[in-house]
């Protein structure tokens, strides 16, 4: 998914862009902007699921109070707004990972450990989508299932802030590595 948007953020420049981006120094530096730009653009995607399954807690939340399962909403509010910071912290994250940016040089295994953090990322929506999707046959359930559910979404919601907090460190890892 990466590589496909790095092809397609590339497609659009016009002949005299091509032509600069083949001057040395200039391909790099152009290179290190599409990768940004690619970076920014998976992150909304991410964020945009992120903000659509907050959105389906939401219902969740409303279909409880329809049940009069008022004892689970303050727990589920936690997970919301634990769903919501996620989704936050993805969207607001300055793009590309500076220290790699700054420099001019495009450092490839930094790159490609950060597309591969990014496409995880798409993976972390999936399992949070997969617990809601659980969730949402919970309706008229016992309370005990719903907080097995609630537990689940909290903790996967807060390894997930721990490991998006945890993004420059893998970055650096993999440029250290090849040095």
């Amino acid at each position: 998914m990466i590589d496909d948007l790095m092809a397609k953020a590339k497609d659009p420049m016009n002949v005299v862009e091509k032509v600069i981006a083949g001057v040395p120094g200039i391909k790099g530096y152009k290179e290190k902007e599409l990768r940004r730009e690619t970076d920014k653009t998976v992150r909304t995607q991410v964020a945009r699921q992120l903000d659509e399954q907050r959105a389906r807690l939401s219902n969740l939340q409303v279909d409880m109070v329809d049940n009069g399962q008022l004892s689970l909403l303050d727990d589920m509010e936690r997970a919301a707004t634990k769903l919501q910071t996620l989704s936050d912290r993805v969207r607001t994250a300055s793009y590309g990972y500076a220290p790699l940016f700054d420099d001019v040089r495009v450092k490839e295994a930094e790159l490609d450990a950060l597309g591969q953090f990014d496409q995880a990322m798409f993976q972390d929506v999936a399992r949070i989508q997969t617990i809601i999707d659980g969730m949402a046959g919970l309706a008229g359930r016992p309370d005990a299932e719903w907080m097995e559910s609630i537990r689940a979404l909290t903790t996967t919601l807060d390894n997930l802030n721990t490991q998006f907090g945890r993004r420059g460190e893998v970055i650096l890892q993999a440029g250290a590595a090849t040095e």
